[in-house]
C-alpha cells in the first residue's frame, strides 16, 4: 500500500506538457480541466517547378482543453498567406481544426502508449482564395510511441485523409525526440503524404529542430527542414505554448 500512496502522490505533482512534435501526437496531456493555449508560424516555400501554391505561410494560434487526464480537444484557429502561381497572393481566415486525441493505453513507465486522434475541418477558408477546402475534411489517426535507453523518445503515426472532391491521403510520420536534460531537447521528423492528383509525386519531408522548457508552463519549439520528394522545398515551424 505504501508505494502506491508514494506513486499517487508522485502523479498528482506532474505538470503537463504540451506536443514537442509537429506530425505526430506525443504522450503529452494537459491534465484534466487545464487548459493549454499557444501560438505559432509554418513557413512552406514550395519547388519552383510545383504547379500549385509557390509559398504558403500560416499563422495559428491553439486551445488545447483536458477534458479527462487521457483525453484532450484541441482548436486550431490559422490565418493563412498563400502566393499564386501566376502571380499575386491571398490571405484571410483558414479552415478551423478540431482534434480529439485519446490516450487508450500506457504501460505503468508511460511507454509505450497507443494515442487514436481524429480531427475535423470546419470550412471557413475561402476556397476559391485557396485558402481552405469545400467541405468538412477528417482525419482519423493512430499513434504508438515508446522511449530508448530512458533518453530518446520516439513516435510512429499513421493517418488516413477524407478531402471533399478529393483523393483520400494517407500519410506516415515518425519522430523522434532526444532528451539532452530535463528542459531541452532535439527533435528530428520524418513526414510522409499520398499525393492528391494521379500526377504529382508523393511527399516526403524532413525536419530537424529543438525544443525548450523556459518554465513549468512555457515551452518554445523550433524547427527547419526540406522536401526529399513532393513540391515542398523548404520547412520552417516555430512556436510558444503555455499551460494553466
Amino acid at each position: 500500500l505504501l508505494p502506491l500512496i508514494f506513486t499517487g502522490m508522485f502523479l498528482s505533482t506532474v505538470n503537463a506538457e504540451p506536443q514537442r512534435t509537429n506530425f505526430t501526437v506525443e504522450n503529452k496531456f494537459p491534465l484534466w480541466e487545464q487548459f493549454e493555449i499557444g501560438a505559432g508560424y509554418t513557413g512552406i516555400g514550395m519547388d519552383d517547378d510545383s504547379f500549385i501554391a509557390q509559398d504558403r505561410g500560416r499563422a495559428y494560434g491553439y486551445v488545447r482543453y483536458g477534458i479527462l487526464d487521457n483525453l484532450a480537444v484541441q482548436l486550431d484557429i490559422p490565418y493563412e498567406n498563400v502566393d499564386l502561381p501566376a502571380g499575386g497572393s491571398e490571405s484571410g481566415l483558414g479552415d478551423l481544426d478540431v482534434e480529439f486525441q485519446l490516450r487508450t493505453y500506457e504501460d505503468i513507465f508511460g511507454y509505450p502508449y497507443f494515442i487514436p486522434h481524429v480531427s475535423f475541418t470546419i470550412p471557413t477558408g475561402d476556397e476559391d482564395k485557396g485558402l481552405g477546402v469545400d467541405g468538412v475534411a477528417v482525419k482519423f489517426g493512430l499513434s504508438y510511441g515508446s522511449t530508448i535507453n530512458d533518453w530518446i523518445d520516439w513516435v510512429l503515426d499513421a493517418s488516413y485523409v477524407v478531402i471533399p472532391d478529393q483523393n483520400d491521403q494517407i500519410e506516415l510520420a515518425n519522430s523522434y525526440v532526444w532528451n539532452i536534460s530535463d528542459v531541452f531537447g532535439l527533435v528530428t521528423e520524418v513526414f510522409y503524404s499520398d499525393s492528391i492528383e494521379d500526377s504529382d509525386d508523393s511527399e516526403v519531408i524532413i525536419t530537424g529542430g529543438i525544443t525548450y522548457e523556459w518554465t513549468e508552463s512555457i515551452q518554445m519549439d523550433l524547427s527547419v527542414g526540406g522536401g526529399l520528394t513532393g513540391p515542398v522545398d523548404v520547412y520552417g515551424q516555430g512556436s510558444v505554448s503555455y499551460t494553466f
